[in-house]
């Protein structure tokens, strides 16, 4: 249905936002401002059924980063790169309430770990969880990501955690506010969607995550806030992305060559989710208690991994320095 612009899937997914949140809800993104309908998709009031809150699929993403399911990535960067780190300072753009930055930061008591987003609801939650938790090493701003200004060679480490493939022009952000804000010996973290832009998967990979739903029985497969029993996967079109947020995916196909023509790759370790994320949108609920009942999806899309490029990525990438002789250093 006009090409990969739009599909009947999209029709699907917005009367299933319908059924979710409201006609509001659906009226919020016919506005013209870009950056307001982009805020709206990061309101905090609705409890969202994503494949992320599953215990199973965190396990295996830490396994897939650290080897140990029980060990985040927090830990692992902690104890692999984040060794005396007084008077160092971490920057997260695009933090949102700050989970994973709160936790670097009670890691790393010396480290100072300042976080940056666009959505000032989020913001507060952040500081909110900070102080509950008793972390005073962090610290949370209000900034647009396009405006920052750091000084040159002054910073540490930047983490992208799921925000960078929010980013338009990747290269020219990755040049012009990250490279030169960084430290000779500087690391960028990563923890992110590289997948098609705008999420436009290919029918073949949509109808391998469809494949996974025959494994999950009916009743598993009612989506969150409805009536609707999943069948399959859904398609995202262009045009629907676009109005949906203008900001979700727009380069993220870009992230890694961009990465790969600036810095040095220290590792970068693949975790998947082209088949479960799809799969597991909106019915991701129903697993919230960890029974195993994954293990024949995880199967399926390890195998589908051999032969196909993660959708997600996490890795750690050092600056690059040049030489008067053109010599990386």
């Amino acid at each position: 249905m006009l090409g990969a612009l739009l599909y009947w899937d999209d029709l699907i997914e917005t009367w299933i936002k319908f059924k979710q949140r409201g006609l509001p809800f659906i009226l919020s993104k016919f506005r013209w401002n870009n950056q307001r309908r982009s805020l709206s998709s990061f309101q905090n009031d609705f409890i969202h059924s994503n494949w992320w809150i599953i215990p199973a699929i965190q396990k295996r993403t830490n396994k897939k980063i650290s080897g140990d399911e029980h060990r985040s990535y927090e830990e692992y960067i902690t104890d692999k790169y984040l060794n005396d780190t007084e008077g160092k300072v971490l920057i997260s753009i695009g933090c949102g309430t700050g989970n994973h930055e709160i936790k670097l930061a009670s890691l790393n008591p010396q480290l100072r770990v300042i976080g940056y987003d666009l959505a000032e609801s989020l913001l507060r939650e952040g500081r909110d969880k900070a102080i509950q938790a008793s972390v005073k090493n962090i610290s949370f701003v209000h900034a647009d990501a396009y405006r920052l200004q750091f000084d040159t060679e002054s910073l540490d480490f930047f983490l992208f955690n799921a925000s960078l493939h929010h980013l338009h022009d990747v290269d020219s952000f990755i040049k012009k506010k990250i490279i030169p804000a960084l430290k000779k010996n500087g690391l960028v973290i990563l923890n992110e969607y590289v997948g098609p832009n705008r999420m436009n998967f290919p029918a073949s990979q949509i109808n391998e995550s469809s494949s996974l739903l025959h494994y999950i029985p009916e009743q598993k497969r009612k989506i969150a806030f409805t009536g609707i029993i999943k069948t399959r996967s859904y398609r995202l079109g262009k045009w629907r992305m676009f109005l949906s947020d203008p900001s979700e995916c727009i380069e993220s196909e870009n992230i890694l060559p961009v990465l790969h023509k600036h810095f040095t790759v220290l590792e970068e370790k693949p975790l998947g989710g082209n088949l479960l994320m799809p799969a597991l949108k909106h019915i991701a609920h129903h697993f919230v208690t960890d029974d195993g009942e994954l293990e024949k999806l995880f199967d399926l899309e390890d195998e589908y991994l051999k032969e196909n490029k993660p959708d997600y990525t996490f890795g750690v990438y050092s600056k690059i320095t040049i030489s008067n002789n053109n010599e990386l250093k």
